[in-house]
């Protein structure tokens, strides 16, 4: 039995190991370990060409990737990774090109060096998932179990080696070997473990080296628990265009609040990730109505009484985040769990990529629930050092405002009436940039209007948060559903009235407001396509065959529309380099051969009306036997004749001859 053969079939089996575990699914995996073992037999290997290997794993990509299209995905843990559904195909598909290496019988003794290479892209795929707890500690030890045995791989996988005298090993080589290996073992699991642990504090500590004025970490995350002045500029620089958001709904949706900030300081705004679970509930209250698949789970924020509601259906290309208006009571998701922070916010660890949640609001407001003292309190944290002109900038603009309604409306027209909006500002170098904003009142984006009123109003007494997000507006003409790109990502302000409760400030002035003109016509149609791809692939996912049906006429139209004209135009392509070629093989002809057969072609055309063909095969001479005229069968017996006669004039006689011959039977036809 091949030593390396069994460290293969080891490492093979810890990819399956690591797979299950993350994954929570057996069969793949047990599969994947059934067929590797019956890989020790050589009559069941093979013996692989170049061309089988790329049509085999060319197959398995496709079946790969319609199994990532179209069927649902079997991670249920934390979905803030990137592509996790993705790279779960993927780390399939690389385990499959394994199992082919262990099939080929071109790898004997001795396996490729690719297979361990292969097995840290499947380590690396099947790791692009958080876990926490027991099996965060199982793939460490996996891992560097993978490692130890990719060395011994190597070590014992040498096609050649040169033979040696036996000689006498001492005991402290070995006592070395493994006190190195051991000491990079411990030093690579320390790493691990830190890095992991202090993921979040690395990661904004490497983003503001690389990019120290905008604060890379949030414009990367575009919603993080950090936003720094001028990350959101990122969302128009590149992709402005792209859908983030599709939200199917009667009404206009307005501002989704993707994340709410507390705090501010050193220009940054910090918020909160979300602790508490929201409730679940068993079925929706009383007067909702909802056609909503059964897989998902019903879950109950706030108070949930009212005849009248409105849903937003949302898609979403932030996976993590539940976009949704300010005060939201009810949500429905393909989750088993969601968090919210204190300013109820709200994301989901478990929620399923690719899928809608919908968000249920009461048309008729509810009653606001109270604001304990020291959360409100919370919301009037001042940065420690103040420009004494920003304190008189706010005693001036809220002076006789003695309510916080009216301190909300009068901010609102300070910053309307005496600002202009400019993606971009700049800021010399040294100055803090909101105090320079509200004290020289340069031209400037969303951003520093939502953080300059943000902190005027606390000044003021008024508690209020920092909100990111986006605002809905736009409508796609064919499929009615209201879209956000990534232009329409926002900044404002969401302040405490002791009477309304929480309010939406906005600020900006309305050339800084996101625009929602229209795309044309064709884009719109496109996207329209597009959409209803992404919900066709969901309702297959659920098994839901009706409304899978419903959603695909038009994709399946332009399918076997674009299927058929494929194979119009290759057909087409091949019938005119067809022609081509036959017509360059004629002109190739000598011309007497050139002139017999446009002269039977004619002939052909002309005995087929009577329905008289050629059998494939069948000769001149056996066809002219067929025909019951006389005159025509005598025309292509002497036609066989003259096939072959070398030319000189009696040749040329002849093919007059047929020529008249043909005429005269043309012209009788024709009378007749």
């Amino acid at each position: 039995m091949n030593a390396q053969r069994t460290i293969a079939f080891t490492m093979l089996s810890l990819e399956c190991a690591t797979f299950s575990i993350l994954s929570e699914t057996l069969f793949f995996s047990f599969s994947i370990i059934v067929l590797a073992a019956l890989s020790y037999f050589s009559v069941l290997r093979y013996s692989f060409s170049k061309r089988q290997i790329f049509w085999v794993t060319s197959v398995l990509a496709v079946l790969f990737i319609v199994k990532y299209m179209l069927y649902q995905h079997d991670f249920t843990l934390d979905r803030l990774a990137i592509r996790t559904p993705l790279a779960y195909a993927a780390a399939q598909f690389v385990m499959t090109v394994q199992l082919r290496q262990l099939f080929d019988s071109h790898f004997e003794p001795f396996l490729p060096a690719s297979f361990p290479l292969l097995g840290v892209i499947v380590f690396i795929l099947t790791g692009d998932i958080l876990v926490y707890g027991s099996k965060g500690l199982y793939y460490q030890v996996l891992v560097f179990s993978y490692a130890l045995l990719t060395g011994v791989y190597f070590q014992i996988g040498h096609a050649a080696r040169k033979p040696r005298e036996t000689e006498r090993s001492l005991w402290s080589v070995y006592v070395i070997r493994a006190g190195f290996f051991a000491t990079i073992w411990l030093l690579g699991w320390l790493t691990a473990t830190g890095m992991d642990r202090y993921e979040r504090e690395l990661d904004q500590l490497y983003y503001r080296l690389i990019e120290p004025r905008t604060a890379g970490l949030a414009s990367r995350a575009g919603f993080s628990t950090i936003s720094r002045l001028g990350s959101m500029t990122s969302h128009f620089d590149q992709g402005a265009d792209q859908i983030r958001l599709r939200v199917k709904s009667t009404d206009e949706p307005g501002y989704f609040r993707g994340r709410a900030f507390v705090q501010f300081l050193n220009s940054e705004w910090h918020s909160e990730v979300g602790s508490h679970n929201v409730p679940i509930i068993a079925m929706p209250p009383a007067g909702v109505q909802a056609s909503v698949p059964d897989d998902g789970t019903w879950f109950l924020l706030g108070q949930a009484k009212s005849p009248n509601w409105i849903e937003y259906q949302v898609w979403s290309q932030d996976p993590g985040h539940i976009f949704a208006p300010l005060n939201t009571p009810l949500v429905y998701a393909f989750a088993d769990s969601i968090q919210f922070d204190s300013q109820e916010v709200l994301t989901s660890r478990t929620m399923a990529s690719g899928f809608p949640y919908s968000v249920f609001y009461p048309r008729q407001l509810l009653p606001q629930r109270p604001e304990h003292d020291a959360a409100l309190q919370r919301l009037l944290q001042l940065p420690d050092e103040i420009d004494p002109a920003i304190k008189q900038l706010a005693e001036d603009v809220f002076a006789g405002c003695e309510t916080s309604e009216a301190k909300i409306q009068r901010v609102q027209a300070y910053f309307q009436n005496n600002y202009e909006y400019e993606l971009g500002i700049n800021v010399p170098y040294g100055e803090d940039p909101l105090t320079y904003f509200l004290r020289e009142k340069p031209a400037a984006h969303c951003e520093y209007f939502a953080s300059g009123t943000a902190l005027l109003l606390r000044l003021a007494g008024v508690p209020c948060r920092y909100i990111t997000g986006y605002v809905v507006r736009e409508r796609n003409a064919y499929d009615q559903f209201w879209v956000a790109r990534s232009r329409h990502a926002h900044a404002w302000v969401e302040a405490w009235d002791d009477n309304r409760g929480w309010v939406t400030v906005e600020s900006t002035p309305f050339a800084g407001q996101p625009e929602f003109e229209t795309p044309g016509s064709a884009r719109q149609y496109w996207e329209s396509v597009m959409g209803q791809f992404s919900r066709l692939k969901m309702a297959l996912q659920q098994g839901q065959w009706i409304l899978a049906m419903s959603e695909a006429q038009l994709p399946l139209l332009l399918l076997v529309g674009g299927v058929a004209l494929w194979f119009l135009v290759r057909w087409g392509l091949h019938l005119v380099l067809r022609q081509l070629k036959t017509r360059a093989e004629f002109r190739e002809n000598p011309l007497h051969i050139q002139e017999l057969h446009r002269l039977l072609s004619q002939m052909d055309r002309l005995v087929a009306r009577k329905r008289l063909v050629r059998e494939p095969g069948e000769t001149l001479m056996q066809f002219s036997r067929r025909i019951q005229n006389q005159e025509i069968s005598h025309w292509y017996q002497t036609y066989a004749s003259s096939r072959f006669m070398p030319e000189n004039e009696s040749l040329q006689e002849q093919i007059s001859q047929l020529r008249s011959q043909l005429q005269e039977i043309r012209s009788r036809k024709a009378s007749v």
